[in-house]
């Protein structure tokens, strides 16, 4: 063999190569998801911070929920701002 002969090992690295750095296909976002999932859960330091975000009062959400049920429910027709009162008293309730 001469010097400017390669291997099969070698030109397969360097096509990998060159493909990873020249041309990358955008992301979907269900890749982003599944990428971002796979990195939380191999990090065990995250997880303590990710469980302090979400540890909301159910009891509150279950209450503004209900609340939205019945005002849907009653049938009553309000005007636009009327509506607007309503949801931001139901969105501070959930807060």
């Amino acid at each position: 063999m001469n010097k400017s002969s390669i291997t099969l090992k070698e030109l397969k690295e360097r096509t990998k190569r060159n493909r990873s750095s020249s041309y990358s296909k955008p992301k979907t976002s269900k890749e982003k998801r599944d990428e971002k999932i796979s990195k939380l859960s191999s990090s065990d330091r995250l997880w303590p911070k990710l469980e302090s975000l979400f540890n909301e009062d159910i009891s509150s959400l279950n209450k503004s929920f209900l609340k939205f049920r019945s005002i849907y429910q009653s049938g009553k027709r309000y005007s636009g701002k009327e509506w607007i009162k309503l949801m931001a008293d139901l969105l501070d309730e959930i807060d």
